[in-house]
């Protein structure tokens, strides 16, 4: 039997016995030149590794990052502490907030005496001049309100919401500094702001089930007259926001957890001034009956994919997905915690781009991590991959497994240490994923072994067997394609 679809993504259905596919560390890879059926016109390739760049706070969570406009310095809060990062990765501490917990969101402006990083915690919003080397906590004497949820910039305001209202505010122009009292209401519809971001200089303010969409039009006078933005005529939406972290520049647009009255956690993008659902049933199926509205995503690019990271701390030991804009397909991201043997969220908590590097910040430990291509470990951490394929099943008949081949990409292997003969780990399960066999282990392939085969024989039989591969070694583990002999039996 060719390819049978082992080679494939993560979708796990209500009811195991439908569809129970895992891809864990894996994304996709599509060859446009093969037909469909055809071997190798998918593969699956290792997610990147994790390498230590920067220590900030030992034993805080990196809150927020932000890469300066220059791309001299990146901005990072570890904890309570408000960090600069230069070309050379040196840290300075230039502030402390309020807060040590919680997302933290962060813009930039250029003003007369320097460029500023101006940040919000929910409970206060802070400016760091980088011209005057000054750090400021903003008094509730500058602007409307004191604290924000989420900043952005746009035309040279600073714009900022009041938390638990439908109110927003701008800061005065090319300024940190709030002291005109510039500030508008979405009330087109009477639901709060839960998170806002400017796409094509136009705001989007989402709401919790709705969405405004407001421009600059610059009537401000300053103590005379009003709001520099105005809501654009006929871009409500009927849908909203479910998580003000989620939202993340993606492609030419941006994604988010969205909500509507429905109150269902679908993943969507912006599309023009609608949304587009881009998650799956399996996806959301993992998010049904969860708590979703601490949702946090970035994006990244590797080589080509452009890539959403969505985290959903409180679901389990925390689970992440990530959709592929490249592919439009979704894979896990998973950490594999050695000392419970189970899987968790992945390390990133937040990111940025910079010198080359995408940059991520660990949700615990104060540690930024580049995000490494050819790099196999999470700083030294074993990365389990696996990929277990869907049901194989002829109208229930007994089926009999004489063997069984994966074709991973061989001579892999290291010089030393472990992977120097990396091994792929197969287990089965005979009734649809409830149990397991014992783990059968192959050889991969040596270093310069670039004919090995991955090889299972006797592998007994099943009216419905569903396989499931797992690697751990350090090695670029790609899976190109899979080939199974098996005849029909009667029932």
């Amino acid at each position: 039997m060719p390819d049978f679809g082992f080679v494939g993504l993560s979708y796990t259905t209500p009811s195991i016995y439908q569809d129970d596919q895992e891809a864990i560390n894996f994304f996709a890879e599509i060859d446009p030149t093969k037909a469909q059926g055809e071997r190798g016109v998918v593969a699956l390739y290792p997610t990147p590794g994790l390498q230590t760049q920067v220590q900030l706070d030992a034993g805080t969570p990196i809150r927020g990052m932000f890469t300066m406009s220059g791309g001299d310095y990146f901005v990072a809060v570890s904890g309570s502490s408000l960090y600069k990062v230069n070309t050379s990765m040196v840290a300075t501490k230039v502030g402390t907030l309020a807060t040590s917990i919680g997302p933290v969101s962060i813009s930039d402006n250029q003003t007369s005496t320097g460029l500023i990083a101006f940040l919000a915690d929910g409970v206060n919003r802070y400016t760091y001049n980088f011209g005057t080397n000054t750090f400021t906590t903003l008094p509730s004497t500058d602007g409307p309100w004191q604290g924000a949820n989420v900043v952005d910039s746009v035309d040279g305001y600073n714009i900022y919401n009041q938390p638990g209202t439908y109110n927003w505010a701008v800061t005065d122009l090319n300024s940190g500094l709030s002291t005109n009292a510039y500030y508008g209401s979405a009330n087109g519809y009477p639901d709060d702001i839960v998170s806002l971001i400017v796409d094509r200089r136009q705001v989007y303010l989402l709401k919790e089930v709705t969405t405004e969409v407001w421009t600059d039009v610059g009537n401000v006078i300053p103590g005379i007259t009003g709001f520099p933005f105005q809501r654009v005529p006929g871009t409500m939406m009927q849908s909203g926001c479910g998580a003000p972290f989620s939202v993340a520049r993606f492609g030419d647009s941006f994604a988010l957890v969205a909500k509507d009255t429905r109150g269902d956690a679908t993943i969507e993008m912006m599309d023009g001034y609608s949304f587009k659902r881009i998650s799956t049933h399996a996806v959301e199926q993992s998010l049904l009956n969860q708590v979703t509205s601490d949702a946090i995503a970035y994006t990244y690019q590797i080589e080509g994919h452009e890539m959403y990271v969505v985290t959903f701390p409180s679901i389990g030991n925390g689970l992440t997905w990530v959709y592929d804009l490249t592919t439009q397909s979704w894979h896990k991201w998973l950490y594999w915690n050695s000392q419970t043997a189970q899987y968790e969220r992945h390390r990133s908590n937040c990111g940025c781009f910079f010198q080359q590097m995408y940059l991520v910040g660990d949700y615990e430990n104060g540690k930024i991590y580049s995000l490494e291509n050819e790099q196999y470990t999470d700083n030294g951490d074993t990365i389990r991959r696996l990929r277990r394929a869907k049901h194989l099943t002829t109208d229930l008949q007994r089926q009999f497994f004489e063997s069984f081949q994966i074709q991973f990409q061989p001579g892999v292997g290291l010089n030393l240490g472990q992977g120097q003969d990396p091994q792929a780990m197969l287990r089965w399960s005979n009734d649809g994923g409830s149990t397991w066999s014992n783990e059968h282990w192959v050889s991969i392939g040596k270093q310069g072994n670039y004919v090995n085969r991955a090889l299972w024989r006797r592998l007994g039989w099943s009216r419905d067997r569903i396989f499931e591969v797992v690697v751990t070694d350090p090695i670029k583990a790609v899976i190109v394609s899979a080939e199974l002999k098996a005849s029909s039996g009667d029932n």
